[in-house]
């Protein structure tokens, strides 16, 4: 189980947390466009606490000082994912600290403003496998998808657990959520007790790690499969390296070799079918 998604964390961090947070969301800059013109290849991202994996040209836009939030942006940062997990207590969810952390889709917006650096319009959340998402439109499409924990130390209070994208064009959106759901961080943290709810990833999906399809979901491919709904997910090939597909364009129905319909990645004078998901 990947570790730092959407967990209960230790005490002395808790004890950390239920103080007015300082928001460790960066609204940076920089990266490039991607065409929906074959498999994207993905490049390993390791930061002090958490790792990702993003096409070439990303970089890390900004990271706490814990594992509790990560960024990462395009090269010309017009497309970012992110992932963070806060702790709110009860004075800040009476308004004591704001208007944002009366709930948590206002907080999620609040967040998801602070990656796009611009006002977002967001609609109503939605439900999705157990977790809520909110989906934003206008100049930055992308979307924010969180679940809410109780916070140990103080009843009144939550933990949201939240992964974010926002892009320029839907393509865009769909790139930067595949890199928001590979976002894996190993900061202190425990599984809350409840455990977690499986994807029923069917042997085609896209949107779902190895680890998922073999029965060990977490939070990330929950984002994982939402973003393959929206038109992007992940394959990967033989040699463990992994790639993001726009989920309709780049499938090949004819196939090559034999090999039938599916995703492919050329490779010199020949072609080899990618495997669904993430390795």
């Amino acid at each position: 189980m990947r570790r730092g998604v959407g967990l209960i964390m230790l005490p002395a961090l808790v004890a950390a947390m239920v103080s007015p947070p300082v928001i460790g969301f960066a609204a940076p800059g920089q990266p490039t466009g991607t065409s929906a013109a074959g498999p994207v290849a993905l490049q390993p991202l390791n930061g002090r606490f958490c790792r990702a994996l993003a096409p070439a040209g990303w970089n890390i836009a900004d990271q706490d000082d814990r594992g509790a939030t990560f960024t990462l942006a395009s090269p010309d940062g017009q497309m970012k994912a992110s992932y963070g997990v806060l702790g709110v207590n009860s004075g800040q969810v009476q308004g004591f600290y704001g208007p944002q952390f009366r709930s948590p889709p206002l907080l999620a917006q609040f967040l998801s403003t602070a990656v796009a650096g611009r006002q977002l319009q967001a609609s109503a959340p939605q439900n999705f496998m157990g977790m809520n998402v909110i989906k934003f439109g206008g100049g930055a499409p992308g979307f924010a998808i969180y679940r809410t924990y109780p916070l140990p130390a103080d009843r009144g209070g939550y933990i949201l657990s939240v992964r974010i994208a926002t892009g320029t064009s839907p393509r865009g959106a769909g790139i930067a959520g595949s890199v928001a759901a590979s976002i894996n961080c190993a900061a202190e943290m425990r599984p809350p007790a409840g455990g977690y709810a499986q994807v029923k990833a069917k042997s085609s999906d896209v949107g779902t790690s190895s680890k998922c399809k073999a029965g060990n979901c977490d939070d990330g491919d929950f984002a994982g499969t939402y973003n393959a709904q929206l038109g992007t997910g992940w394959v990967h090939d033989g040699a463990g390296n992994n790639y993001n597909v726009s989920v309709t364009d780049d499938y090949d129905a004819q196939g090559h070799n034999g090999d039938g319909p599916g995703y492919y990645k050329h490779n010199g004078n020949d072609w080899i079918k990618l495997q669904p998901g993430l390795e």
